[in-house]
């Protein structure tokens, strides 16, 4: 919800105002892949606004500055109106703070899609600082319309996970086995399979052996190699280029569950495979 604010656009106008002018007002789509979205604008003399959106995330907006703020600075995110809009009264959208030495400032999800929704309908979001650095700095409504709908379509395209989300899976095994569960054979990689072909960043796939500690440390050991191979075996058949492949192997000493419940046992008896770029 938008709330009204107390300062006048006539109080505005009297702090240093950074936008971008009629004529050189652009919105460029510099990201366009089904792992990241983004929507640059720049404003001269100050940065840049970038609205992005990564696969399995929330749309994002930051402004992004030349310079570096000092600490704690405040920052209102008003809705202004546009000239043919004089009438109406700037609002609210959000009061955030800046960082020491960082030339950013992000703004909240929640606020972030009250700011797409204003440049949408025709208004202009603009951030309102104050003390030292008291400005306005103003995204523009021109030629965004245009930008957006390549943007919205891009956005459609995203995947629906993100890398965060898919860089690392396990395959779990009974003890004593080198042989993951049969279940688990046929679908435990499949989002992984499915991201990879998306995502041509991916430069190394690590794949390591763990056991449980029952039995001896030695033994253990063998038993989270002989566990590596087969999954590395099992990702080759599955058409994954074997030079992307390393393999480790760590037996009892690298547990995700510590102590001797069935449970914790089982989470243990593992194989991981971690994306990496």
């Amino acid at each position: 919800m938008f709330l009204c604010v107390s300062f006048s656009a006539y109080a505005q106008m009297e702090k240093p105002r950074f936008i971008s002018s009629i004529e050189d007002s652009q919105w460029q789509l510099t990201s366009d892949s089904p792992i990241l979205c983004r929507l640059e604008h720049v404003i001269p003399r100050f940065g840049k606004a970038v609205f992005t959106q990564a696969a399995g995330r929330k749309l994002a907006l930051e402004l992004v500055s030349t310079r570096r703020f000092a600490s704690g600075l405040p920052v209102d995110l008003v809705s202004e109106p546009a000239g043919w809009q004089s009438l109406q009264p700037s609002q609210l959208m959000a009061s955030l703070k800046t960082r020491a030495g960082d030339p950013v400032v992000k703004v909240p999800a929640a606020a972030t899609q009250l700011a797409y929704a204003d440049l949408r309908s025709g208004r202009q979001p603009g951030f309102s600082f104050s003390g030292d650095d008291a400005m306005l700095v103003s995204l523009s409504t021109v030629r965004f319309q245009t930008a957006e709908e390549s943007f919205s379509a891009c956005r459609a395209r995203l995947h629906p996970l993100n890398f965060d989300d898919i860089r690392v899976s396990h395959i779990h095994f009974d003890a004593n086995q080198e042989f993951p569960r049969l279940a688990e054979e046929k679908s435990a990689f499949n989002r992984m399979f499915a991201y990879l072909k998306i995502d041509d960043s991916i430069s190394e796939i690590l794949v390591t052996g763990h056991s449980d500690v029952m039995g001896e440390a030695c033994v253990n050991e063998r038993l989270s190699e002989g566990r590596a191979w087969y999954v590395y075996d099992l990702l080759v058949a599955r058409g994954i280029d074997a030079s992307m492949l390393r393999v480790d192997f760590a037996g009892e000493s690298r547990p995700l569950s510590k102590g001797l419940k069935k449970e914790s046992l089982a989470a243990n008896r593992r194989v991981s495979v971690e994306l990496r770029r």
